[in-house]
């Protein structure tokens, strides 16, 4: 095909599906274009592409991309100005893959069926039509909702109310509660992981908001609508924040999940179960007196630990940990459960413990733990 034809059919059509559509039939070969995150954008009706975009459609692109990464063909297309030629053993076709580009950066990626050969010039003409095109569609990153994403995790007034209004414009019907999650990973092709995992997530469930935000992948998940399992791939981790109520704690929250993964090492973390590391670092960072967190009722337990060698301390640190559980107190301290319910009558009779109010226990329990490791 020459590139006259080309300048013709660009002229012509209005759309890049149009464009695809005309030129398919020219080049009698089924193709198709996905956007930078991994999103079909338009593909050939006839030749029909549609067999071959199943796994796409079906909420597997991570899978796919994850075997790219694990061959090498996405280190070799990435970033090559010309086509790369595979044999795809699966459908026993030859295939032609490359970027597109935009001023020397990939914007999207062009994928030909070979049923009539090509040269390499007259691939790399297809994926510098299609370029025209998405041009245009790559000024705005992402969706509307995306967008609204990424105000709510601005730390600003502002942008909050904002990012609020877009996903209400949007038509985001999401109800409370609300979870934010981060993803991250530390593979090869990082970014393109993460495309592809966010494209799986739009693909399953509308209702799920993602995007990647500095360089981060962030979710956003609504009361009914969770991140399915089968989508986290073996190379992929995540950090879930507590739920809540309303859209403007996304950032706060936001800083949940990333705690979550920094302090876990699982391919799923949860920030509850790292909440005693956050209040111990927030409480141990650059601060000189964690005693003055520590309330008198606690001081007075240390203290009498001390003169009678008793382990009431110790006993209070593993009950409030356990949810007041004293069952599981026993158990984890290796002690009768009439041992345990007696300690804590003690500590609320002779001692003064109020455990209604656990939250002021837990920060001062965790202050007196870092008074008693710099002793």
């Amino acid at each position: 095909m020459e590139k006259r034809e080309l300048f013709e059919m660009i002229v012509k059509a209005k759309t890049l599906q149009e464009f695809v559509d005309v030129c398919a039939g020219k080049i009698n070969n089924p193709f198709w274009i996905m956007d930078g995150a991994y999103r079909l954008i338009a593909q050939s009706g006839e030749p029909s592409s549609e067999e071959y975009l199943k796994d796409f459609k079906d909420g597997k692109t991570m899978e796919k991309v994850d075997c790219w990464v694990d061959s090498g063909l996405l280190s070799k297309v990435s970033g090559s100005p010309k086509p790369i030629r595979i044999r795809d053993s699966f459908y026993d076709e030859d295939m032609a893959i490359m970027d597109i580009f935009l001023e020397r950066r990939p914007i999207g990626k062009l994928t030909i069926v070979l049923h009539e050969q090509m040269t390499d010039d007259e691939v790399m003409g297809i994926s510098d039509a299609a370029a025209v095109y998405l041009r245009a569609q790559n000024c705005t990153s992402g969706s509307t909702v995306e967008q609204g994403l990424a105000l709510l995790l601005q730390d600003t007034a502002e942008s909050e109310s904002t990012g609020r209004k877009i996903l209400e414009s949007a038509g985001y019907s999401g109800k409370p509660p609300y979870t934010v999650s981060v993803v991250d990973t530390e593979e090869n092709g990082r970014t393109a992981l993460l495309n592809a995992f966010m494209t799986d997530i739009r693909n399953t469930d509308s209702m799920i908001i993602c995007g990647i935000i500095s360089n981060r992948g962030y979710i956003l998940t609504c009361g009914g609508h969770e991140v399915p399992k089968r989508l986290i791939r073996k190379n992929l981790r995540i950090g879930h924040s507590l739920s809540f109520d309303s859209l403007q704690h996304v950032k706060s929250y936001s800083i949940q999940a990333e705690t979550a993964l920094r302090f876990g090492h699982e391919k799923e973390e949860n920030f509850e179960d790292h909440y005693g590391d956050y209040i111990k670092e927030c409480l141990g960072f650059g601060m000189k007196h964690a005693e003055a967190f520590i309330v008198p009722e606690i001081r007075r337990i240390m203290d009498y630990d001390n003169a009678y060698n008793t382990e009431y301390f110790e006993t209070l640190k593993v009950y409030v940990r356990l949810m007041c559980s004293k069952q599981k107190t026993a158990d984890a301290m290796n002690l009768h459960i009439n041992t345990v319910k007696y300690r804590i009558g003690q500590l609320e009779k002779v001692f003064g413990i109020d455990f209604t109010k656990t939250d002021s226990l837990f920060g001062s329990l965790i202050a007196a733990e870092i008074v008693m490791g710099k002793k």
